[in-house]
């Protein structure tokens, strides 16, 4: 009897002790996965964590551009129109083609009082070539009179001897009354000019 007992004490020593081992691996082995799946995830932390994200810059503001204004006052605007009345009557009494091309570009300025200047320096100048830019001026405006005055202006010119000569046709009324006119405003700036000399040299 006591071999046998012996022999079953060691065998169930042996089996429990098995049993230790096994119980033992399948741990380890149940507990692998997290670790090999933490060193999977690791790398993809890393690349993920090194990524440059591009980032859009901020739209530039550009300010708008400054409004140039260029309005004259009255004075300053009548400055003008009595100037370039001057260089047509200048120009009207040459016998260049320079100003008679000056005198036909003012045909079709926007100042009317330039407009009346350069059809009566036209008709001064006395040269035929200005013909084709008078009826075509005639054709752009709206204003009966004006429209007149181009064609009697072209009329005038296409008259035989008119190129060689200094004849000049009576004024209209119309253009008496222009001309009256604007020889009253230039005597008017002529006297304030006068009156501001005299006030600047002698001051109260």
């Amino acid at each position: 009897m006591r071999p046998k007992f012996i022999f079953a004490l060691i065998s169930s020593a042996a089996l429990i002790l098995g049993a230790a081992l096994f119980l033992k691996q399948h741990l380890q082995n149940a507990s692998a996965p997290p670790s090999i799946a933490a060193e999977i995830k690791s790398p993809a932390l890393v690349t993920a964590s090194n990524t440059v994200t591009s980032v859009a810059p901020a739209p530039t503001f550009i300010p708008p551009a400054p409004v140039v204004t260029n309005i004259l006052t009255p004075e300053q605007h009548q400055e003008v129109i009595d100037a370039e009345t001057d260089r047509l009557q200048e120009w009207s009494v040459n016998d260049d083609p320079a100003s008679l091309s000056n005198i036909l570009a003012d045909l079709t300025n926007s100042d009317k009082e330039i407009r009346v200047a350069a059809i009566e320096a036209a008709k001064q100048f006395g040269s035929a070539d200005a013909i084709p830019a008078l009826k075509a001026a005639a054709e752009t405006t709206d204003d009966v009179r004006e429209k007149i005055d181009y064609l009697e202006a072209a009329d005038f010119l296409s008259l035989p001897g008119i190129s060689d000569s200094n004849v000049q046709l009576p004024l209209t009324p119309e253009q008496i009354q222009a001309n009256a006119q604007r020889d009253a405003e230039r005597l008017a700036h002529d006297q304030d000019e006068v009156k501001h000399h005299i006030q600047d040299n002698n001051p109260p």
